[in-house]
């Protein structure tokens, strides 16, 4: 049987992690991230001067990030239509900066098209632009251009904080993903059909098939041997209704959750709001913010696991039902407070308040 030195030693190309970051430390040593890094905080400057004399209460959330409804007592919020920074006549690309001008725009990389949002961002130089990045972990050309493209870069995931802080030296969070695919009134409103929902006792797992992620791939694709409830999908689930895809998730009492890399997914948490038990990665387990989630709310699943997973699956039916309504409300409430959409973009807000030296509207 082999030891652990001999899988070590044996794997393909071991020394590949250590050239890739011997390369790009020396890469980021450059003087251009100097000169950007100045040119950038001349820009800092300039808001800091227009904010703390004008106060902000404006705020733009781009299109992926309308589906969650937020709003905050004293500011006014917009929301930005689909294809808002993708290439437009003159006409249209002036109105839409006259529209941002002296507003905080939070905006999500899965909106962004980079030749127009660069020429909003460059004449927009009284407004905050906020770069909320799920896929810094792997979609690098787009991170470090969001990065630098912005006055505040936000990552969800912990990969490559380094390298993107060289873009951005006000690179903060990671500001984790969070559920945004339902509003906090929506959510509480349709609590009682949570609690009642007559749940299958088997996994949830339906995930679009990424095709660079052969390891994600097979373990979806093993684990699918074992329950149907566990496959691939595509993306019409998201051209669902709100009320279609609430039921599609409080209709199981658990679900297997297999990120892409070791990211924190958005499932984790439309989990939870749902009421169900989220099963993750053991090597989520000791990761912020995995790690401040009761044990009496989520189960983590092993290599073994994957590929005999009646045991958890049967200890995850057990949690479920001794918790009964009781735990399914705690669930739901946990992550509405904590890990909704409204909590993540309030936290970017805060950010905004202590770096231009303004308060926040009361209201």
């Amino acid at each position: 049987m082999n030891t652990i030195s001999d899988l070590f030693f044996g794997l393909a190309d071991s020394q590949l992690p250590s050239r890739q970051v011997t390369e790009y430390i020396g890469f980021t040593q450059s003087d251009s991230f100097f000169q950007l890094a100045l040119a950038k905080n001349t820009r800092i400057t300039t808001l800091r001067k227009h904010f703390s004399r004008e106060g902000f209460n404006r705020i733009f959330l781009s299109a992926n990030l309308a589906g969650f409804e937020f709003a905050m007592p004293g500011f006014s919020t917009g929301f930005l239509e689909k294809g808002f920074f993708q290439n437009a006549d003159p006409i249209e690309l002036n109105r839409k900066k006259a529209l941002l001008d002296g507003a905080v725009v939070i905006i999500n990389n899965n909106d962004v098209d980079m030749s127009c949002y660069a020429d909003i961002y460059n004449h927009c130089d009284k407004t905050c632009f906020i770069g909320w990045d799920w896929d810094n972990h792997h979609w690098l050309e787009l991170s470090t251009f969001l990065a630098a493209h912005s006055d505040i870069y936000a990552p969800a995931h912990h990969e490559n904080l380094y390298l993107l802080s060289r873009y951005n030296w006000l690179t903060c969070g990671p500001v984790y993903c969070a559920t945004v695919q339902w509003s906090r009134r929506f959510l509480t409103d349709h609590l009682s059909e949570m609690l009642q929902a007559d749940r299958s006792a088997e996994p949830l797992g339906k995930h679009i098939p990424y095709t660079p992620f052969r390891f994600r791939l097979q373990v979806i694709t093993t684990l699918s041997q074992h329950y149907s409830s566990i496959g691939f999908s595509d993306r019409t689930f998201h051209v669902r209704t709100p009320g279609e895809r609430l039921r599609e998730w409080y209709s199981h009492k658990m679900h297997w959750i297999v990120p892409v890399l070791n990211d924190v997914p958005i499932r984790i948490f439309d989990a939870l709001v749902t009421g169900g038990i989220p099963i993750v990665p053991e090597s989520l387990r000791l990761l912020p913010p995995v790690n401040a989630i009761s044990l009496e709310h989520i189960l983590f699943y092993n290599p073994a696991d994957i590929v005999s997973p009646k045991n958890l699956v049967a200890r995850a039916n057990t949690l479920f039902d001794e918790g009964g309504h009781d735990r399914i409300a705690e669930r739901h409430r946990y992550a509405l407070e904590h890990h909704h959409g409204n909590s993540r973009i309030r936290q970017m807000l805060s950010y905004v308040a202590e770096l231009f030296h303004v308060k926040l509207p009361v209201g």
